[in-house]
C-alpha cells in the first residue's frame, strides 16, 4: 500500500536508500575521480568563464562521494572559488563559507564539518548538494533537515544559481515523494553519467 503523506513516505525511503548508497560506496570506491572525467565538459560549456565564480562543495560523511579532493583540485585549476556550508543555529540558516583545501573545519550547529565561523560568507553560483535518491525530473531526497531547500530557495530569489546533486548512479529512484518546499535539481552528476534537468 503506497504512503500518501510525502514526509512519511520520505522517512521510510530513507532506511532503504542508505544501505543502498552504502553498498554503492563499496563498489565504486573511484567514484570521487570518476566525476572530474564526467563533470568536464557539462560544467565547462555552463560556466565557460568561472574565473571569479563560487562553487559550494559539502564535506562528505560516511558514503557519501567527497568533491573535496579531486573535483575541488580541478576547480581551483579553472579558476572558481570555493565554499563550504556551515548551519549558524539549530534548525537555523546555511551559509555557504569560503574553504580552500587544508583549511582547518570545525563542528556546525548541524555536527558537520564546516568552515570556521570567521571565514567570509560567500553567495555560490554552483552548489554541489548530496543526496540519498534522485530521479531525472530534479527530484532530491536528502537527509530530512530541510537545509539545502532553505538555503536554495534563499539564494534563486536572489538571483542565479545552479544546484548540482552529487551521487553515484545507483541512487536513482522513479516515484520520489515531493514537498511544497522542496527545491529541484538543475543536473545531477553520478561516477559514470551527468543528467541534465534545466533545458537553458
Amino acid at each position: 500500500m503506497a504512503i500518501k503523506d510525502p514526509a512519511v513516505a520520505k522517512a521510510a525511503l530513507r532506511l532503504l536508500v542508505r544501505n543502498r548508497r552504502k553498498a554503492l560506496a563499496l563498489e565504486h570506491p573511484e567514484a570521487d575521480w570518476r566525476i572530474v572525467e564526467v563533470a568536464r565538459s557539462p560544467l565547462s560549456a555552463r560556466f565557460p568563464d568561472p574565473a571569479g565564480k563560487v562553487a559550494a562543495l559539502y564535506a562528505g560523511v560516511g558514503a557519501e562521494i567527497d568533491p573535496r579532493r579531486h573535483l575541488a583540485a580541478w576547480l581551483l585549476e579553472q579558476g572558481w572559488a570555493l565554499a563550504l556550508p556551515r548551519v549558524e543555529a539549530e534548525n537555523g540558516p546555511m551559509v555557504f563559507r569560503q574553504w580552500t583545501p587544508g583549511d582547518t573545519l570545525t563542528r556546525d550547529e548541524a555536527g558537520m564539518n564546516a568552515p570556521e565561523p570567521v571565514k567570509p560568507a560567500l553567495d555560490p553560483d554552483l552548489v554541489i548538494t548530496p543526496l540519498l535518491a534522485f530521479d531525472r525530473e530534479g527530484r532530491r531526497l536528502g537527509q530530512g533537515g530541510g537545509y539545502y531547500d532553505r538555503a536554495l530557495e534563499a539564494l534563486r530569489a536572489r538571483g542565479d544559481v545552479f544546484m548540482l546533486g552529487l551521487g553515484y548512479v545507483g541512487q536513482e529512484t522513479h516515484g520520489l515523494p515531493v514537498e511544497p518546499h522542496d527545491q529541484r535539481l538543475d543536473a545531477i552528476l553520478t561516477e559514470s553519467a551527468y543528467i541534465a534537468v534545466r533545458k537553458d
